[in-house]
């Protein structure tokens, strides 16, 4: 399993603040997409969205060939479509942005436990 970490910009709204329903907004996208056959195109199988600030985080977990994968899947009509939409509610965080493979953020440590941690009073 791959997990990939995709950061961008919610797009501002009034007074330079994050764009009112910008977060429900790029949620419904995600939740329309993930209805249509592109999870499986992409092997994707966990997806969670999260923000800071006017940041959005995108943790996509991914079976198969992962991360590999996802420069074919790119050109599929599908995931075009779902790159347009986003684009009205958000923006790259990188300006050197060219391809969505700009956007993910590069895994530098992890760590996973080998026995499952005990709690005191448990």
């Amino acid at each position: 399993m791959d997990r990939l970490l995709i950061v961008g910009r919610m797009a501002p709204g009034p007074e330079n603040g994050v764009g009112p329903g910008a977060e429900e907004r790029i949620a419904q996208i995600f939740a329309e997409s993930d209805q249509t056959e592109l999870p499986a195109i992409t092997g994707a199988r966990h997806r969670s969205l999260y923000c800071l600030g006017d940041l959005y985080l995108h943790l996509v977990e991914l079976d198969g060939t992962g991360a590999a994968g996802l420069p074919a899947a790119a050109a599929h009509p599908l995931f075009v479509q779902l790159n347009q939409r986003l684009s009205s509610c958000t923006t790259p965080y990188l300006s050197t942005w060219r391809s969505p493979r700009d956007a993910m953020a590069r895994c530098f440590y992890t760590w996973d436990a080998t026995v499952p941690v005990q709690r005191s009073g448990q």
